[in-house]
């Protein structure tokens, strides 16, 4: 029997984002991560937005970006990313984004867990994403998380769970 991983949100300190940024030039694609900066593949543009963005979500919710940014850990190494944006009163967009090896091992909906108990400290009174009908394990994630899916004709998934 497999035992659970240790998963834990931290804040993104500079050292910590170079740990995470590492993380996904090895082991995530960029499409995954950032949005399509300066090309294909890994380049400058897109490690820079990279940086930036996870320095303007050490703000917080109530910060000039409306977002927050941790890393997730998992037995004390950087797994990848989880955020929340707000996107309305009482409301917040998350997302998440894993390295290829923590993927399917229970990391995903442990941060999930975790953002939802930081959602709750925040106030907020629901939580949303977006996924594609393709990517069955992320609605198998959000529907585990207690989020009611509702399926559009262009093939957009979008979550959202009460609090």
């Amino acid at each position: 029997m497999s035992r659970s991983p240790d998963v834990r949100l931290a804040d993104v300190d500079e050292p910590t984002l170079e740990r995470l940024l590492e993380l996904a030039l090895r082991d995530a694609s960029p499409d995954e991560v950032t949005p399509p900066l300066g090309g294909n593949g890994w380049n400058a543009e897109r490690m820079d937005w990279f940086r930036a963005y996870h320095r303007s979500a050490a703000a917080g919710l109530d910060g000039p970006a409306q977002e927050r940014s941790w890393v997730v850990l998992c037995n004390g190494s950087p797994a990848g990313s989880i955020r929340l944006k707000r996107t309305g009163p009482g409301t917040a967009e998350t997302g998440i984004w894993l390295g290829r090896r923590y993927r399917g091992r229970g990391v995903g909906a442990a941060a999930l867990g975790l953002v939802l108990v930081e959602s709750r400290r925040a106030g907020l009174g629901q939580v949303t994403a977006q996924t594609t009908a393709g990517n069955v394990a992320a609605q198998r994630l959000l529907t585990a998380a207690g989020a009611f899916l509702t399926h559009d004709d262009g093939g957009a998934v979008s979550a959202a769970v009460v609090l």
